[in-house]
């Protein structure tokens, strides 16, 4: 048996709201999970990307088990003023033997790909975001809302819902995502078809999510970029077509 994770994914700012409900194995790394995320909101791996997890939570709930019916939660709050603000970031870092820590210890960097994904969030109701283009500055909400015992030989990673599109990759961020969906409710305006042309495809339906197709997407986009990302491997000519949907 093997642990199941069902996580909630939500493109933030998004009108209306691009979300994804997907299971994924609990023993991958977090680097793994954020290939499939980047996959699932037609992110193409062009630019870099880090996970931001929020530990402080997680630490009070530790110290509290920890400590019993003597834990006193406004003196712990007191000597630890800032254990609200603690965070765990996991960066591609290349060439790192073992974990590191920043200047500022409330801020501590993990190699993405070397992590584990129970290392990152752990239990139900725990969330993090994973942001993508620090120039378009894309973030995605990750929530853990289930965990279960399968069989090892269930297919996994799947996507069980969603709605929505994705992003538009190098369209300046969220606004430039709203501005491009305004403009394509009137198809035939020359601002759409000039987008179109320039995204290269014949249309965007920014409403709809083929659950199908996108699992079948999950079965080979990842490994692409997790080659790319880690190591280097420039994907082929026809393994871009496939991800920015020219076939």
């Amino acid at each position: 048996m093997i642990k199941q994770y069902e996580l909630y994914l939500e493109l933030k700012g998004a009108k209306p709201k691009v979300w994804r409900n997907i299971l994924v194995n609990k023993s991958m790394t977090v680097a793994e999970l954020a290939y499939i995320i980047l996959t699932v909101f037609e992110m193409r791996a062009s630019h870099l990307f880090k996970v931001i997890a929020p530990v402080g939570k997680r630490l009070l709930k530790a110290y509290r088990l920890a400590s019993g019916d003597s834990f006193d939660a406004v003196a712990f709050k007191k000597e630890h003023p800032n254990l609200s603000e603690m965070t765990h970031s996991y960066e591609l870092l290349d060439f790192v033997e073992r974990d590191i820590s920043t200047k500022n210890q409330n801020h501590l960097l993990f190699n993405v790909r070397k992590s584990k994904l129970e290392h990152a969030i752990a239990s139900i109701g725990e969330q993090m975001e994973l942001w993508y283009d620090f120039g378009d500055d894309w973030f995605i909400k990750i929530k853990l809302i289930n965990i279960e015992e399968v069989e090892e030989n269930t297919k996994l990673p799947i996507v069980t819902k969603g709605k929505g599109f994705g992003i538009i990759e190098d369209c300046g961020g969220i606004d430039g995502l709203k501005y491009i969906i305004t403009t394509s409710k009137n198809k035939d305006s020359d601002e759409y078809q000039n987008f179109i042309d320039w995204y290269g495809l014949e249309d965007i339906h920014f409403s709809s999510f083929d659950i199908e197709e996108m699992n079948q997407r999950l079965e080979v986009i990842p490994s692409i970029y997790k080659r790319s990302y880690e190591k280097k491997i420039v994907p082929t000519e026809e393994e871009l077509d496939l991800i920015v949907r020219r076939q």
